[in-house]
């Protein structure tokens, strides 16, 4: 069986050339931790328009997922982030310690590998801004960090590693190709959703492709580096078009 991982070890797949540049577990935790808090503690204080957790389509998602077989709590995606890296920490056996260096080094990462996503898309649509009160700034924030999360864990961490235990363990295709395969449609999905029928942006090609590209990109991050420094990324380039 080919070894498919989530961080250092399990779930999303770990490249064969760099195992050791995966984010361990443990440390993500406690990394995205404090983006989780932000998004489920805001979203009960902002108005936007409806529920602020609804206009995150992934976690939307994840609540109609889970809402499948019963469970209605709106904390279930946010569970879901922290047993994931939970259950793949035991399965690494790694010991119980977090490296705070690492964890810094995280949202340093994540600070830096942004600015490219958001020159790109500054070059790409070269839209002016308009200024914004700051109760609704305040709520896009909420809005973008949810995004960051639950959009990496559905579209990176859960899409891309079901495609390649599917492809490459189950149907022993090549693993390489099957791990190229899932960055690519992954990065087709998760441009796609925010679009009609799941997202409600209408369609315009410029953003399609430009989702298309950063799902790419995101796609590359959380292969070689793991869920945490994909999920900050995302995040704090949310964050950085909101503020600037």
């Amino acid at each position: 069986m080919n070894e498919v991982a989530t961080e250092g070890n399990t779930t999303a797949t770990d490249p064969p050339d760099h195992p050791r540049l995966l984010s361990k577990p443990l440390d993500t935790l406690v990394f995205v931790l404090p983006f989780i808090l932000f998004y489920e503690i805001g979203s009960l204080s902002v108005h936007t328009g409806g529920d602020a957790r609804e206009r995150v389509v992934a976690f939307h998602l994840l609540r109609f997922f889970f809402e499948l077989f019963g469970s209605t709590g709106v904390q279930m995606p946010a569970l879901t982030v922290i047993i994931i890296l939970l259950a793949t920490h035991i399965v690494s056996r790694r010991p119980w310690t977090i490296d705070r260096r690492a964890v810094g080094w995280m949202y340093a990462e994540s600070a830096a590998l942004a600015a490219p996503l958001l020159l790109f898309n500054l070059v790409l649509t070269a839209a002016p801004t308009h200024p914004a009160d700051q109760g609704h700034r305040f709520a896009e924030l909420v809005l973008g960090v949810g995004a960051g999360v639950y959009e990496e864990l559905v579209f990176r961490l859960v899409l891309i590693s079901i495609i390649v235990i599917i492809g490459s363990d189950l149907l022993h295709f090549a693993t390489r190709p099957t791990l190229v395969f899932a960055v690519v449609f992954s990065a087709l999905a998760f441009a796609a959703h925010h679009h009609p029928p799941l997202g409600s942006d209408p369609f315009s090609l410029l953003s399609f492709i430009f989702r298309t590209i950063a799902g790419l990109y995101l796609g590359a991050l959380f292969v070689y580096r793991g869920y945490g420094p994909a999920a900050g990324t995302h995040a704090i380039y949310n964050i950085l078009v909101i503020v600037l």
